[in-house]
């Protein structure tokens, strides 16, 4: 059914080039199964099944967040207070995190999920990315991608967030990149590597995306790497693994 949305006092679209935005004022819109159909002048606007008014709204363009961590259990306000206080964040945190991750149900991790994509939307964001890498074990990793493959199609693998305790960094890699890449590809989109002091190494990301080529994902995007808080002489070896 296609239902036109009326009485827009000014309507925000794309402009002519990229970037740019344009307004129409005294505008309507055409939607049908989600999708926009039409935008435009209300007098130009066709017959649709159903109209609604916006009585004198603006309608602006939805949100993308790109970059959204729904998939765990726990929190860690205590953390982000410390980081807005201006105190160092080391990449010790996310651990704190996935004890609890690992031991929540599909059902715990779908209701937490449900709760913050509602946040989303609320705030004006109308698509999401959303990453694993609370569980980092081969389980928990399938099991936070499944849930998160419910609300979105841009599912992204972050198995390589950090070493979790109890295990050595080699046999993690290998995991990682082997049997954990393997589930993961039955349900997410992309791939992603934290690479940062306290977690992987420029050496590591550059096995880790390379272990992912022929593997399913989509690979373009997430050539640009998650590097933070390095020191400026690392620029040459940042811009050689990306």
């Amino acid at each position: 059914m296609k239902t036109k949305y009326s009485d827009i006092a000014s309507l925000v679209t794309t402009g002519e080039s990229f970037g740019e935005l344009a307004v129409i004022e005294d505008a309507a819109m055409v939607v049908e199964d989600g999708k926009v159909l039409w935008l435009g002048p209300a007098a130009a606007a066709p017959e649709t099944d159903e109209v609604v008014s916006l009585g004198g709204g603006c309608v602006i363009p939805g949100f993308v967040d790109s970059h959204a961590h729904l998939m765990f259990s726990s929190e860690r306000s205590e953390e982000f207070a410390h980081r807005m206080a201006g105190k160092p964040y080391s990449s010790g945190g996310i651990k704190t995190t996935v004890q609890a991750t690992r031991a929540a149900s599909a059902q715990e991790l779908r209701e937490n999920a449900r709760r913050l994509v509602a946040e989303l939307h609320a705030s004006g964001v109308t698509h999401f990315e959303i990453k694993s890498g609370y569980g980092l074990d081969v389980e928990t990793e399938a099991r936070s991608l499944e849930v998160a493959r419910e609300f979105t199609e841009d599912v992204t693998f972050l198995g390589a967030h950090v070493v979790p305790a109890g295990i050595e960094r080699e046999h993690y890699l290998s995991l990682v990149t082997g049997e954990m890449l393997d589930e993961a590809k039955k349900h997410a989109k992309w791939i992603d590597v934290f690479c940062d002091r306290g977690a992987f190494s420029v050496e590591d990301t550059k096995m880790y995306v390379h272990a992912e080529e022929g593997n399913g994902f989509d690979t373009q995007p997430h050539r640009a790497l998650t590097v933070l808080n390095q020191n400026p002489r690392d620029d040459s070896e940042r811009r050689a693994a990306s």
